[in-house]
């Protein structure tokens, strides 16, 4: 057995009920293998975020992508704490912003809500393309607005690093903390609801 079929294992445990497949399959490593993102695919997990429902349809979100091969990826780690280096080593990451009024210029009480909405559904998209994502709030929103020129009206709230999972080969040269925490069993939660009567 090998080092990712020992995370696979650990962190993929069965789910109780039947669930869609790409819930299933996914989580968040922190070893992730750098190789490009096809054009197609990314457009595909971005129309994911597009289409997601959001409150009175004011789709007040925004997202700004940084491919690994392009000139800007150095500057996240301006942006980057060093315990979250382990990102530096994705394909891509995306910045997702939230525009906090509404067209009128009303306070939308409900943007991080819907921004987290279209971040699940082009997480699940990417997921069910192949490619792992891991969200990131440790970072510095001030220093990303600054060096990426993000509009004044749009406020980074989590970068979400994605490829695909780290091969054996990857894991096998990767910082011992950062397969160590991929190690670690999830613990989801127990009970999550209770059936009102």
């Amino acid at each position: 057995m090998t080092i990712v079929d020992d995370i696979l294992k650990v962190r993929r445990p069965a789910p109780r009920f039947p669930v869609l497949s790409t819930i299933a399959q996914r989580f968040s490593p922190r070893v992730i293998n750098g190789s490009p993102i096809p054009k197609e695919h990314l457009q595909s997990i971005l129309e994911a975020a597009r289409l997601t429902p959001s409150a009175r349809f004011h789709q007040p979100w925004f997202f700004y992508v940084i491919k690994k091969d392009s000139a800007a990826f150095g500057k996240l780690k301006l942006c980057i704490p060093e315990r979250n280096g382990w990102a530096l080593n994705a394909s891509l990451i995306i910045v997702a912003c939230y525009i906090p009024n509404d067209p009128q210029g009303i306070q939308n009480k409900w943007a991080q809500y819907d921004l987290g909405a279209a971040v699940l559904s082009l997480v699940l998209q990417a997921q069910d393309l192949g490619y792992y994502s891991r969200q990131i709030g440790s970072f510095s929103p001030e220093e990303t607005k600054k060096q990426f020129s993000i509009e004044e009206h749009q406020i980074p709230f989590t970068l979400i690093a994605m490829g695909k999972l780290g091969t054996d080969k990857d894991y096998s040269t990767a910082d011992k903390e950062y397969v160590e925490k991929d190690l670690i069993p999830p613990g989801h939660k127990e009970i999550i609801y209770k059936e009102m009567k």
